[in-house]
């Protein structure tokens, strides 16, 4: 288990401080980043929301004035290092209208299961920074001397959060600058610590054949000697786009949309309005955020393998018990047909014709059988279909999800079915070059209804149909 003295590692960062002319909150006013470089305002999340190995670039441009604009760039790697750990290194700059703070991040988290869908997420950001005045015409000190402050300054930071996640239920709490140290003006007096607490759930909808999200977030911010923080903000993220909308109590209300290009690139914008005092006199604040993404990790396939739920390995042990108790009663079976064969040969003349009448009422129940079997009644407004086996393929019902002629529309649906911890299988028909994908394969007809109406247990909710083999 990796050790916290992984937290001791030190890198450079940055942090938001109290402008002018205005009240800017000392806090990173990043409470509009949801899905790319969340790490920046919460440190868990580059374990939980950020892309496992991605590049990000988040700039905000807030209340658009010439003079004293606060403006904000971060850009953040993050990578899993394990199944339970990931670490992120960023560069931040900070113009507060008064200070320019100009360093860098260091991330780090790590996840405690508890459970099957539950776990433990501690972190941690260190920033460390450069200070300096933005603009020399700032006030004056009360006894007349230079600007306040004027002398540039080097301060680190420690950030620490945590964070309970049980299925898609997710809260948590961070302390930003829990810890400040100024290592060139030891008697500056430190930034005011902030306060966090976060709760959100993550609602999945199949749209477009793929798995999407909504995750609605609420949040609030205590920061001394400043009115409380509080704020909503809503997440609707899909493999080829996000929309996203939020409301906080001193900013205003934001609205913002990104499109995913290639599988690979993400970039998107936000726009921010105040509608209450003071930010209602400013301008509109605007944000853009890009990030790429380097593809899975290999560590990935093996987690997402471990997603499976209790219900599907109990339907896995009792189709073990069920399998094992056939092979012991086919095995009896034999044994009991050897035995009666061995004693054939001393009691032909008395058991022939018994024994011929019973194997020919096996073989009437068998043909019996085999014909209840075969005709099969279609319901009303069933899509049901038959076809003589070709390809190889064994006979039986096939539980179909979908049919493809495209290879890239195939292969994506496996994906989001995996993604899904369903277990997809799928075959060819070189008859008509479809791709069909299916989720299992019955022996009669009964077992396939009965998959098929109560939508795979619960697990699958696109449409289902059946195709028999014969």
């Amino acid at each position: 288990m990796p050790r916290f003295a992984l937290f001791l590692i030190f890198v450079f960062g940055s942090f938001v401080a109290i402008g002018q002319q205005r009240e800017i909150l000392p806090d990173f006013r990043s409470h509009n980043l949801t899905q790319y470089n969340a790490s920046l305002m919460d440190p868990t999340f580059s374990y939980t929301k950020n892309m496992p190995r991605s590049l990000s670039v988040w700039t905000r441009w807030q209340w658009q004035t010439v003079d004293g604009d606060p403006t904000t760039l971060f850009a953040n790697y993050t990578q899993r290092l394990t199944r339970q750990t990931a670490i992120g290194i960023g560069f931040l700059q900070n113009n507060t209208g008064i200070y320019l703070n100009r360093g860098g991040n260091l991330n780090f988290s790590y996840a405690f299961e508890l459970g099957q869908e539950s776990n433990l997420v501690l972190g941690t950001n260190i920033f460390a920074y450069n200070q300096e005045l933005a603009d020399t015409r700032t006030e004056m000190n009360p006894d007349g001397g230079d600007p306040m402050n004027s002398g540039n300054s080097f301060i680190a930071q420690f950030s620490p959060g945590i964070r309970i996640n049980a299925n898609n239920f997710s809260m948590g709490m961070v302390v930003e600058n829990a810890i400040e140290q100024n290592f060139t003006n030891s008697d500056m007096e430190s930034a005011p610590r902030v306060f966090t607490g976060f709760v959100s759930n993550d609602f999945p909808i199949f749209l477009f054949d793929q798995v999407s999200y909504l995750r609605p977030q609420a949040y609030i911010r205590s920061i001394s000697d400043f009115d409380t923080q509080y704020g909503l903000t809503a997440l609707f993220t899909h493999p080829k786009f996000w929309l996203q909308g939020g409301y906080n109590n001193f900013y205003g209300i934001s609205g913002g949309a990104g499109v995913t290009l290639f599988e690979k690139f993400s970039i998107g914008g936000l726009v921010e309005y105040g509608i209450s005092e003071p930010a209602s006199n400013e301008d509109l604040t605007f944000e853009i955020v890009a990030s790429y993404f380097f593809g899975e990790q290999k560590f990935a396939k093996k987690e997402e393998k471990e997603k499976k739920s209790v219900e599907e390995r109990m339907e896995e042990v009792e189709e073990r018990r069920r399998l094992a108790e056939e092979e012991r009663e086919r095995k009896r079976l034999e044994e009991e047909r050897q035995l009666a064969q061995a004693r054939q040969d001393s009691i032909r003349m008395a058991r022939e014709a018994a024994i011929a009448a019973e194997l020919e009422k096996a073989r009437q129940d068998s043909i019996a059988r085999v014909e209840r079997e075969r005709e099969v009644v279609v319901l009303p407004d069933e899509k049901y279909e038959e076809v003589v086996t070709s390809d190889g393929l064994e006979p039986g019902f096939y539980l179909i999800a979908n049919v493809f002629g495209t290879k890239k529309y195939y292969e994506n649906f496996m994906k989001t079915l995996r993604e899904q911890g369903l277990d997809p299988e799928s075959f060819y028909r070189s008859s008509n070059r479809y791709n069909y994908v299916y989720l299992r394969r019955y022996n009669s007809i009964n077992e396939a209804r009965r998959a098929r109406d109560s939508n795979f247990d619960g697990k699958y909710e696109g449409k289902l149909w059946i195709l028999r083999i014969r």
